[in-house]
C-alpha cells in the first residue's frame, strides 16, 4: 500500500472514533440512581465535569434519574444518540447491543465483563460483539473496559470516578491508553501526583472491535496531542497502522512512550490470559519501538519519570549530565547507574571548577559529581551559586541534584526553584519518597515550581536519556523507500511458483540464492549439477577448491547427513566426491527428493553475520541482524526492524549489537565494509516488502563481510514460502 493511500486509511479510521471522544449526545444505558455505582458514575461525572452535549439515561426501572428523564429502552429515545454506553450485565449485553444497531448509533462503549477473559465461553460472546460491529457499522469500544474521558468537552463516558483539578501545574498535557482498566487507574493517579493532567484518557479493554492501535492512530492526529503513553499487553494483529502512527507522532515531533509488558514467557502468558490479545514476539516489539522512537518503559516509575521531565518542556539537547550533590554517597550513586543509560558523567570546564572553589571548603568536591557538602548546603546563598554555576557551563546538557528533602529548610527549596527558572537547560531533583511534614512541603513546593521531582534515581536517569534519544531521532531524516513493482519481483514469484512440487513451502540453497540474486544481494558462484561429470565440469568453469552440497528440498540441513563437502581442489576429487554425498543422501532418506549437487565457490575467511527475515503475526515482516557462531546461538545478539527499512534503521541495527566491536576491527583486525552489509539489509528489506504475501522466511546464514571495501557474499541462503500460496502466484 502507498504511503498516500496508508495516509487516507488511516484518516479514516481516525473520523470513525470521533464520536466517542466529541458525541453530541450520549445515552447511559443500565443508568443507575446510586452514583458510587459503575453505571451511575458517568452521569454524575457528565454533569460535574460541565458535559454540554444531550444525555440520556435508559433503565426501565426508573422514570427519572440524576434528574434527567429515563428512558425503558435506548429505541425509546426520540432524539438520534451519537454515543451509547452500555452498563448491564454480559447476558443482556447483546440485546441492548441489537438495539443500538436498530436505534443507528455510531458509538458504543461496553463497561461490562464477562467477555474473552473468562474464557471460551466468554469469548464466543465476544465474537458476537465483533460480528454485529462489522455487520452494522456501529464502533465498539470494549467490552471490559473503563470508557473514554475527554477534558476538553467533559465527556466522562467511563466509571472511572475522578475529581477536577484546577491547580494543576501542567493541565490536560498528557494522553493515556491503557488495556487494564484498575492499572490505568493507578498510572493515573500516580501522574496527577506529578501535577500533569489529562486532555485524553482512553481504557480499550479487551478490543472486540476497536483496538489500541486505532486509539493511538486517533490521538496523534490530533492537533492539541504532543505526548502519548500507554499501557499495552499486545496488539491485535494491527500492528501496521500502530507504526504508521508512530511514525506520524515521531515525524510530528510528539512523543508516545510506551509501557509493554510481555518481555519474559511467564509475562507473556499472563498478559494473552488478560486480554485475549496477541502477544507477538518481544524482540520484533523492541525493535519497532526503536525504530519509530517510541521509549519503552519497564515499569510505571520509568513511564512516570519520562512524563514529568517531557511536561516540563525542556528537551535535554545531549546526553552530557552534571551531577550536584550534598551527599558525597549520592554522587557516586547517581554516577555509578549514568553509564547504564548512555548518560556521560562529563568534565566540568576549567572556568567552572575556578569559579566553585573561590567558595568550596578544601573537601568538596568541584569535579562531576559537584558536592556542596553540608557547611556549603546550611549557606543557601552559597549553594545556589553553586548550582547556578554548574547547570551554566557549556559543557552541561542537563543535571540532576541529589536532594535530601527531609532537611528542615525552607530557603534551600526556595533556592533550587530559582535558578530553574534562570536556566534552561532540564534539571532534575533526584530524592526519595519521605512521610515528613516538611519533606512533603518541600516537594509540594518543588512541584508546583515545575521542578521535575523523582524519588527513584535509575527510572530518573533512564527518561533523561530516552528523551535526549528521542529529540535526537526526530531531528533525523526518516526516508524510507517507496517500493513498486519490478523484474525483480516478477521473477522472484515466477521461480516460487515453479520450485514448489509439494505444498511444503521449503526452497533448496540453489534455489533460494536465485531470489537473493535477483535483489541484487551478492552470493557466491555456484552451478547445479545433476551428475558427477556435470559436477566435474562446473568446478572447472568456477575454479579450484570448489564446494559440493547436496540440493534437496527434503534435505536442508545438509552437513547432518554428510551432504556438504569442502576444498576440493580436483576434477577427479570432485567426481568422487559427488558420487559419495549421492549415495549418502539416499541412503539417509531413501524417496527424496533430489535436485542434484551444488558446486559452489570456495570464499576467502571473513567475518560470519546473519541477516533474515521473520514473518511476526503483529507487524509483518521483520528483518533480523546479528554476528554469526556463538554471538547468535548462545547469546541471542541480535537486532530487530520492521520492514521497510531507512538506512537509518540499517545502521542502528547494525551498531546496537553487543559484538559491533568484530565490524569496526579488533585485535588487529580490519574494520569490516558496514556500507557493503547495509546495502544487504536494504535488499533483503525490499524483499520482504515486495515478497511479503508469498515468503514466510529468509536465512542468510552466513554472509560474509569482508574488509571496508571489498564488499559482503551470501554463502548460504533459506527461503521459506507459505504453504500452499505457491500456485497462487506468477
Amino acid at each position: 500500500m502507498s504511503s498516500r493511500h496508508m495516509q487516507e486509511l488511516r484518516a479514516s479510521q481516525a473520523a470513525d472514533l470521533e464520536l466517542f471522544f466529541y458525541p453530541g449526545s450520549i445515552a447511559v444505558i443500565g443508568a443507575s440512581q446510586n452514583a458510587l455505582k459503575p453505571n451511575g458514575i458517568p452521569l454524575y461525572l457528565l454533569n460535574m465535569f460541565g458535559y454540554k452535549g444531550d444525555v440520556y439515561p435508559v433503565n426501565p426501572k426508573y422514570d427519572r434519574v440524576g434528574g434527567l428523564k429515563c428512558y425503558p429502552s435506548v429505541l425509546d429515545i426520540e432524539a438520534p444518540v451519537d454515543l451509547a454506553i452500555i452498563g448491564v450485565a454480559a447476558a443482556q449485553a447483546q440485546a441492548v447491543l441489537k438495539e443500538c444497531a436498530e436505534k443507528k448509533i455510531k458509538a458504543v462503549i461496553i463497561f461490562t465483563s464477562g467477555f474473552a477473559e473468562i474464557g471460551e465461553e466468554g469469548r464466543a460472546k465476544q465474537e458476537e460483539i465483533t460480528k454485529l460491529s462489522e455487520e452494522s457499522g456501529m464502533r465498539i469500544l470494549g467490552p471490559n473496559c473503563l470508557g473514554i474521558l475527554n477534558y476538553y468537552n467533559g465527556n466522562m463516558a467511563s466509571f472511572f470516578y475522578n475529581q477536577e483539578n484546577k491547580d494543576l501545574v501542567h493541565p490536560k498535557k498528557l494522553s493515556f491508553i491503557t488495556q487494564s482498566g484498575g492499572l490505568g487507574g493507578i498510572i493515573y493517579q500516580m501522574v496527577m501526583q506529578l501535577s500533569i493532567g489529562f486532555n485524553y484518557f482512553v481504557s480499550t479493554g479487551n478490543e472486540a472491535d476497536v483496538s489500541f492501535a486505532e486509539i493511538l492512530n486517533y490521538l496523534v492526529m490530533q492537533d492539541e496531542v504532543t505526548i502519548v503513553a500507554g499501557y499495552l499487553e499486545g496488539l491485535q494483529g494491527d500492528g501496521r497502522l500502530f507504526t504508521q502512527a508512530c511514525r506520524h507522532a515521531l515525524e510530528n515531533k510528539k512523543l508516545v512512550t510506551m509501557l509493554k509488558v510481555g518481555r519474559t514467557e511467564s509475562g507473556a502468558a499472563a498478559a494473552a490470559s488478560h486480554t485475549g490479545a496477541l502477544v507477538g514476539s518481544d524482540q520484533v516489539y523492541n525493535g519497532m519501538f526503536k525504530q519509530f522512537g517510541v521509549p519503552r518503559a519497564d515499569d510505571v516509575e520509568q513511564m512516570n519519570a519520562l512524563v514529568a521531565l517531557y511536561a516540563t518542556g525542556r528537551i535535554p539537547k545531549g546526553k552530557k549530565m552534571a551531577i550536584i550533590t550534598i551527599s558525597g554517597g549520592g554522587g557516586v550513586v547517581v554516577a555509578d547507574k549514568c553509564p547504564e543509560y548512555g548518560l556521560e558523567v562529563v568534565s566540568l570546564t576549567d572556568y567552572t571548577q575556578d569559579k566553585l572553589r573561590e567558595f568550596f571548603p578544601a573537601y568538596g568536591s568541584v569535579r562531576n559529581p559537584v558536592d556542596l557538602t553540608a557547611q556549603l548546603f546550611i549557606d543557601t546563598g552559597l549553594f545556589q551559586q553553586a548550582l547556578r554555576l554548574v547547570m551554566q557551563d557549556p559543557e552541561v546538557d542537563v543535571g540532576g541534584f541529589f536532594y535530601n528533602l527531609e532537611m528542615p529548610d525552607p530557603e534551600a527549596a526556595k533556592k533550587i526553584i530559582e535558578v530553574y527558572r534562570e536556566v534552561d537547560k532540564p534539571l532534575v531533583i533526584f530524592t526519595w519518597p519521605t512521610g515528613q511534614d516538611y519533606a512533603l512541603e518541600a516537594k509540594k513546593s518543588l512541584v508546583q515550581a515545575g521542578v521535575p521531582v523523582i524519588e527513584h534515581i535509575p527510572s530518573g536517569l533512564w527518561a533523561i536519556s530516552s528523551l535526549a534519544e528521542w529529540a535526537r531521532k526526530t531531528e533525523r531524516s526518516h526516508t524510507y523507500p517507496a517500493y513498486s513493482s519490478g523484474e525483480e519481483q516478477r521473477k522472484s514469484l515466477q521461480l516460487i511458483k515453479e520450485s514448489f512440487s509439494a505444498e511444503d513451502g521449503v526452497m533448496t540453497e540453489w534455489q533460494s540464492k536465485q531470489i537473493l540474486d535477483f535483489y541484487g544481494i551478492p552470493v557466491t558462484k555456484e552451478i547445479l549439477a545433476a551428475t558427477a561429470q556435470e559436477a566435474s565440469e562446473a568446478a572447472s568453469v568456477i575454479g579450484f577448491p570448489v564446494a559440493l552440497k547436496i540440493m534437496s528440498p527434503d534435505l536442508l540441513h545438509k552437513t547432518d547427513v554428510g551432504g556438504v563437502v569442502l576444498n576440493v581442489n580436483s576434477e577427479d576429487e570432485v567426481e568422487k566426491a559427488c558420487r559419495e554425498i549421492l549415495d549418502r543422501a539416499r541412503a539417509h532418506k531413501p524417496g527424496a527428493r533430489i535436485e542434484g549437487v551444488l558446486v559452489q565457490e570456495m570464499l576467502s575467511p571473513g567475518l560470519e553475520v546473519i541477516v533474515g527475515i521473520k514473518k511476526d503475526p503483529v507487524f509483518g515482516p521483520a528483518v533480523v541482524f546479528g554476528l554469526g557462531g556463538v554471538f547468535v546461538e548462545v547469546l541471542k545478539d541480535v537486532s530487530t526492524r520492521v520492514a521497510p527499512l531507512s538506512e537509518e534503521d540499517a545502521r542502528e541495527m547494525i551498531s546496537e549489537i553487543k559484538g559491533r566491536a568484530l565490524l569496526a576491527g579488533y585485535r588487529g583486525s580490519l574494520p569490516r565494509d558496514i556500507d557493503a552489509l547495509v546495502g544487504v539489509l536494504l535488499k533483503v528489506s525490499r524483499l520482504a516488502v515486495e515478497l511479503e504475501d508469498l515468503v514466510e522466511e529468509v536465512d542468510i546464514n552466513p554472509l560474509i563481510l569482508y574488509e571496508k571495501g571489498a564488499g559482503a557474499v551470501a554463502a548460504d541462503a533459506l527461503v521459506i514460502a507459505k504453504k500452499g500460496r505457491a500456485r497462487s502466484f506468477g
